[in-house]
């Protein structure tokens, strides 16, 4: 019998040794071979987990912002209207907080006919929704949610609802109580709210899809050859890259660099966003909120995973952008509402100012990101002044 020759053992030991780089290298072959490209994960994850529930808190916040409208005018008892309307005061708080989540994603249906001017009529430089208002409740029209969506933009949407809930003429509560006007007033408020509701819930509609119709969502997460919006992922992801460049530059010039002027002596309160409700402040933290979900993904594979495990992007510039949203949030907790009464005081003025300034380096940041992924972004409505 023919006997088999023994190895040694440390030649056992040696040989595998020497073996372990080979095989790392050929694992590591297989693992390439076989791994999927992460631009798909990011936008599904993107479109599905973090732009979607942000219209489907929206469109839920808008549904109970027209029951309370409906009850708030069936109300016939003082206290229990007063009642209802602080009720509803604080819900259409609530909903135009979803709306400041909603507003910076600067692509999707909401970009299609002129549906973002109708959520919201804003900057509103020459008071036309109270003068737009009051005339369509002084007119023999009849005031319906139909009527409310052929009239001009500046009497629908959130802001003509902010005029007539907290408005110091406009949404008293005499006002609708007392008057020739009163029942009209209340039907315009109902009308408005109906017509809200309507629009939010078709651009959830427009994002989800059904059976007959491709939701945005998968229109945007699967480019193609064959999707006319978005034919390679280079479209899907520079409309993200603007939607956080652009939504960025709304908030630092449209929100707060306007209303805080060159200085404390050109400061214009009335520019603020819902100055009437004293809300300004809570929007500008709920879309920056937006903006830093966009960017890190809110929990999931967001652009930030994206930049840092797939792209030679510099490491500094996303660790500049990291700190840049950290500076940004921590100024904004250094405020108080209301930046109404602010704007005038020295101090917090100040604040307003070093706020304005960080956010200004935030969109700087942002703003070197396509150029960096080598994507060209193209012309947005809301670019300069």
């Amino acid at each position: 019998m023919k006997r088999t020759k023994q190895i040694p053992l440390q030649a056992l030991e040696k040989s595998t040794w020497l073996r372990w780089p080979l095989l790392a290298v050929f694992a590591l072959t297989l693992a390439a071979c076989g791994k999927e490209p992460a631009e798909p994960k990011l936008l599904a994850h993107t479109a599905h987990e973090v732009i979607v529930p942000l219209y489907a808190a929206l469109d839920a916040e808008a549904v109970k912002q027209l029951e309370l409208s409906q009850a708030f005018c069936q109300a016939t008892e003082p206290d229990q209207q007063q009642s209802l309307q602080q009720q509803l005061q604080k819900q259409w708080r609530a909903t135009m907080s979803a709306w400041a989540g909603v507003q910076p994603i600067g692509f999707g249906p909401l970009e299609d006919g002129n549906l973002r001017w109708k959520l919201q009529f804003w900057p509103d430089r020459k008071d036309l929704t109270r003068k737009k208002i009051e005339a369509l409740i002084a007119s023999d029209d009849e005031l319906t949610a139909a009527r409310v969506a052929s009239a001009s933009v500046s009497v629908q949407g959130l802001a003509a609802l902010e005029y007539l809930l907290f408005d110091t003429s406009g949404g008293a509560l005499e006002g609708y109580q007392n008057g020739e006007q009163a029942s009209r007033r209340c039907l315009l408020l109902q009308a408005i709210a109906e017509r809200v509701q309507q629009v939010t819930h078709r651009l959830l509609n427009e994002w989800y899809g059904d059976i007959n119709k491709l939701g945005y969502a998968d229109t945007y997460s699967q480019p193609g050859a064959d999707n006319a919006l978005y034919p390679n992922n280079n479209a899907s992801i520079a409309a993200l890259l603007d939607t956080l460049v652009v939504g960025s530059e709304v908030v630092k010039r449209n929100k707060l660099g306007i209303p805080v002027g060159k200085d404390i002596a050109h400061a214009k309160p009335y520019r603020l966003e819902a100055w009437r409700s004293q809300h300004s402040l809570a929007l500008m933290r709920a879309s920056v909120a937006t903006l830093e979900q966009l960017y890190r993904g809110n929990g999931g594979y967001g652009l930030q995973h994206y930049l840092v495990e797939e792209t030679d992007v510099d490491v500094a510039l996303l660790r500049d952008i990291d700190e840049s949203f950290k500076a940004t949030n921590a100024q904004l907790l250094q405020l108080n509402a209301p930046l109404f009464s602010q704007l005038k005081q020295p101090e917090q003025h100040s604040k307003l100012v070093e706020l304005h300034r960080r956010l200004n380096v935030l969109q700087g940041n942002l703003n070197k990101l396509p150029e960096s992924l080598g994507i060209r972004l193209g012309f947005n409505s809301n670019d300069g002044d």
